[in-house]
């Protein structure tokens, strides 16, 4: 049992250590309760399209005129360029340096100056510009006093927050409002993870088959394939960004997809894969269970498809990674199991 346990406690503290990265968040944009919307933008330019994305985590502008449209900074400067040859930065503009950090906290250096004519760096080849904008959400560290006095009611954290944008001579104005909305209760998704752990233990405690765990775990691995790639869709960008996000916004996961891999592969050749897949199953349930546990109770989830199914990922890889997990060593400590005896391992 020992021996199985070696390569198991291994894996698990790598997630430990990893810490936050390995959570299925993703560019900053995780979970919450806050939520931007986009109320209007005056006056209407036609082939002019401005969109709040990622609930509010980013703004959106692709502008199809035909002639540049200037995103005003904070200090009323040009901070972004954006036309018929691409987007472009100014780098004297102090947002260019306070967008880089969600809380505004990266220092400005001493060449930014709004009053100082524009010096434009080009940063992308589309006339689509996409960035952090400190004006449409909050900047707190702690929540807003109306949320703290009623966690559970609806309510209008900035009424009326305004982007200006320059196009030609007409000053257009996007307008929206932050909103926190109460997210539901984690119980019922808790109880769901519970009765997967007990149910995934109970069916492999007596005479396990190693196909038959290989299967298992086949459907957890691809289950955590689908909420990393769930996540990374989630994200406003071209499909090869999202895939590979998919690949890296998870320190950890696409190890455990490597060894569960090759666990199951042991298993359906009679080799010794359980710790392996006892590995990948305990990463699972780390990395995409605990570590993305707020999904649970919270209204904004970054996820490309619904709410629900993220939550309900959430639970099945807790759950069901836990309870592989542990049946995978039970299997391994009973050599006296089919399972057991796949895994050359016997108790000490």
């Amino acid at each position: 049992m020992r021996r199985a346990l070696v390569p198991v406690a291994t894996l698990v503290l790598v997630v430990g250590r990893a810490g936050p990265a390995a959570a299925h968040g993703v560019g900053g944009f995780s979970s919450s309760n806050l939520r931007s919307e986009l109320k209007s933008v005056q006056p209407p330019i036609p082939g002019l399209e401005v969109r709040v994305i990622e609930s509010g985590s980013r703004l959106e502008v692709e502008n199809r005129t035909g002639e540049d449209a200037v995103v005003i900074g904070y200090e009323n400067e040009p901070y972004l360029r954006v036309g018929p040859d691409g987007v472009f930065e100014n780098r004297r503009s102090p947002a260019t340096y306070l967008n880089s950090d969600r809380r505004g906290r990266t220092t400005v250096p001493a060449t930014a100056d709004p009053k100082a004519a524009p010096e434009w760096r080009k940063i992308a080849s589309q006339p689509v510009a996409r960035w952090h904008d400190h004006r449409v959400h909050w900047m707190g560290d702690q929540n807003p006093p109306a949320v703290r006095r009623a966690p559970g009611e609806t309510h209008v954290i900035i009424p009326n927050w305004v982007v200006p944008i320059r196009h030609g001579s007409t000053t257009i104005e996007a307008r929206g409002d932050l909103r926190w909305i109460p997210g539901s209760s984690p119980v019922p998704w808790l109880v769901i993870a519970g009765l997967l752990l007990a149910a995934t233990v109970a069916a492999f405690r007596r005479r396990p088959s190693g196909p038959a765990i290989a299967v298992a775990a086949g459907l957890l691995l691809t289950l955590d394939v689908v909420h990393a790639l769930g996540t990374s869709f989630a994200v406003t960008a071209p499909a090869s960004d999202q895939l590979a996000r998919a690949l890296t916004s998870s320190v950890i996961s696409p190890v455990a997809w490597i060894l569960g891999g090759v666990g199951v592969w042991m298993l359906l050749t009679s080799r010794p894969g359980l710790p392996l897949v006892a590995g990948a199953a305990a990463i699972v349930a780390l990395s995409g269970g605990l570590a993305d546990l707020a999904d649970l109770s919270r209204s904004q989830i970054p996820f490309a498809w619904s709410a629900p199914a993220a939550r309900l990922l959430v639970a099945t890889s807790l759950g069901a990674g836990l309870g592989l997990a542990v049946a995978c060593l039970l299997a391994a400590a009973n050599p006296g199991t089919c399972a057991g005896q796949k895994t050359g391992l016997s108790s000490p």
